[in-house]
């Protein structure tokens, strides 16, 4: 046999099996911590349907304010969205990431649904650190505790396009 008509395995083949599932473990990755530093925070045991919510939904970002919806915790795909450190956020309300084009429609919508502690899902500008607009689906979920009193707000952020 020839040099030409052998056949060489690229050693490139298994990066093209892994890159394959590199996204997926990079999300499992990151929704196992995000869960461990939200029990932290939120200081109960979270439901099950919770976590599997965490574990499923495709966001960027995760926020968790207290019933006056002052933010207690974000995530690391906060800043990395945003601009805004973690530590800049907490004890903000997401309400300094409006401005002068958030629709005051879509505002009251998320406003009526957190005051009846109903699941919201809205598409809200938004604005970053450095001025920059960008549309954001936000799904926020109250979490309740076992009597079924409100204790926090969490909500997935995922943005859907620069604005």
């Amino acid at each position: 046999m020839s040099l030409t008509e052998k056949k060489y395995v690229s050693p490139l083949l298994c990066w093209d099996f892994y890159a394959v599932y590199f996204h997926e473990l990079v999300k499992n990755s990151r929704a196992k911590e995000d869960i461990r530093q939200l029990k932290s925070i939120v200081g109960h045991h979270l439901e099950s349907w919770v976590v599997d919510k965490i574990k499923e939904e495709d966001y960027d970002a995760l926020v968790v304010t207290d019933k006056v919806q002052n933010i207690q915790w974000v995530s690391t795909g906060f800043s990395e969205m945003t601009g805004y450190s973690k530590s800049y956020a907490i004890g903000k309300t997401p309400h300094f990431l409006q401005g002068t084009k958030t629709s005051f429609e879509v505002k009251n919508a998320i406003k009526e649904g957190i005051k009846k502690k109903k699941p919201v899902n809205q598409s809200v500008l938004n604005y970053r650190k450095n001025g920059a607009e960008y549309l954001c689906q936000i799904k926020i979920i109250p979490l309740l505790n076992k009597n079924n009193g409100l204790t926090h707000y969490l909500a997935f952020e995922k943005e859907l396009k620069a604005a």
